[in-house]
């Protein structure tokens, strides 16, 4: 189910639509269980994804020398959400955004078969209250590392936090936690299918009629209600 927690902000996504682009062999997928994919941090492309900048860490270090603590708090921290929390944590993205994204659609359906799934945020909290895991949603802060600011104490700030390289994305993130289980480095989480997506969009590299078909289909196969829209991209560099 969606829980409130005091990391988790949302101001600049509040109103805008929320966007998920993919293959569509992933969105048959999701109809088919009415499961979303979470990985863990380990397994996202950003390899600095859930580490604590090293410009950080050296102020941690300097600060604990300074009040001459001895039980190494920076190293221990830094070690706990590094080796630990990492493969622990779960992450699901979406793209904040008032339109469909031309860099989205090269990015993340790059297939023939690609679509984007549309939402907002009261739906994305909605579609998640039958799961058995607690989800948390918020924005993603975006660090500069020649304006260091940081914040510790709270685990989960640091992944919401990612270098400014990645601030084109505006993501809201969902998070959740992998319980009881050390093996694990995912989990496919319960969503309300009706609740989750408002309009589906046909990738501009798709064969439009065909698809539209198809998705019409499923659609009506699912008793679902969401708008099926083709995609306004319409760029030869495709």
């Amino acid at each position: 189910m969606y829980i409130e927690h005091p990391e988790f902000i949302i101001e600049r996504a509040k109103d805008l639509p929320l966007w998920r682009y993919m293959d569509f062999w992933k969105f048959l997928k999701l109809l088919n269980s009415s499961e979303l994919y979470f990985p863990n941090v380990e397994m996202m492309g950003d390899q600095h994804e859930g580490k604590i900048p090293q410009k950080i860490f050296d102020l941690m270090l300097k600060e604990d020398e300074l009040l001459g603590r001895k039980n190494k708090f920076a190293q221990n921290y830094k070690e706990f959400i590094e080796n630990r929390l990492r493969k622990k944590t779960l992450i699901l993205s979406w793209n904040a955004n008032s339109t469909e994204s031309f860099a989205f659609w090269k990015m993340y359906a790059k297939e023939k078969l690609g679509i984007a799934i549309k939402t907002n945020l009261d739906r994305l909290k909605n579609s998640v209250k039958d799961a058995e895991e607690n989800i948390y949603i918020g924005e993603v802060r975006y660090y500069d590392d020649n304006k260091p600011t940081y914040r510790t104490g709270n685990t989960f700030y640091t992944f919401l936090t990612k270098n400014n390289y990645y601030e084109f994305e505006s993501e809201v993130r969902c998070i959740a936690q992998i319980e009881n289980d050390d093996t694990a480095t995912s989990k496919n989480i319960k969503v309300d299918l009706d609740e989750l997506i408002e309009e589906v969009y046909i990738s501009p590299f798709a064969e439009k009629s065909g698809l539209l078909e198809i998705i019409e289909f499923l659609r009506e196969k699912n008793n679902l209600g969401f708008k099926i829209c083709i995609s306004g991209v319409n760029d030869t560099w495709i």
